[in-house]
């Protein structure tokens, strides 16, 4: 496939078996790569294995939520409302259930791609919102199961982002849990969805 990013310091395996909420804040400036589309992560959220009802996995094992109990290090792809499509990154160890949700994200290449497939030209609006950065990306339940190491597709180091610059914040569109300070975003950040403190 031409276009692939090459040459980059892909995220090891270790780094998706931390906890969640590390996983979910420590993404944060890290590069989303699909073949030739890139895009800089910039909102979160964690779906944590404890004391959280809405992570999928809080019931137990199902067939929608079975990647979630596979090691960290792959994609979480679910369709919601039977429209949109959702990507998470598995994360910690086997058989734990958890994930953290891509929420938003800067596009950096591949980007007439992602007007195409979103069909708009606004660039900031893009990957804003997990269902239109799935669709931008050409994210569909085909990627559940993938692996976050393959040249098409994983995520690169670009870096730490100072904690001074990432807000926690509620998680947004759900109905339990709504307490839990588990969205995570860069402050200031056009590209971050909903409602912002800073």
């Amino acid at each position: 496939m031409t276009g692939i990013v090459t040459k980059v310091q892909k995220l090891t395996k270790e780094f998706y078996l931390q906890k969640t909420e590390v996983v979910a804040k420590e993404l944060l400036g890290k590069k989303l790569v699909y073949g030739n589309k890139a895009a800089i992560i910039v909102e979160t959220e964690a779906y944590i294995p404890e004391n959280d009802p809405a992570n999928h996995a809080a019931r137990g094992k199902t067939m929608r939520n079975e990647a979630m109990h596979e090691a960290g290090g792959i994609l979480y792809v679910y369709k919601i409302y039977g429209i949109h499509y959702c990507s998470n990154v598995v994360t910690e160890s086997s058989g734990m259930g958890c994930a953290v949700l891509l929420r938003a994200a800067m596009p950096i290449s591949g980007i007439d791609e992602m007007k195409h497939n979103r069909n708009t030209d606004k660039i900031e609006n893009l990957c804003k919102g997990p269902g239109n950065l799935a669709k931008a990306f050409g994210f569909n339940h085909e990627l559940n199961f993938a692996t976050l190491d393959s040249d098409e597709l994983f995520i690169a180091d670009d870096g730490e982002i100072p904690q001074s610059e990432i807000i926690s914040d509620k998680r947004i569109g759900i109905s339990k849990a709504v307490e839990l300070p588990l969205r995570f975003y860069l402050a200031n950040n056009p590209y971050v969805s909903g409602k912002k403190i800073r």
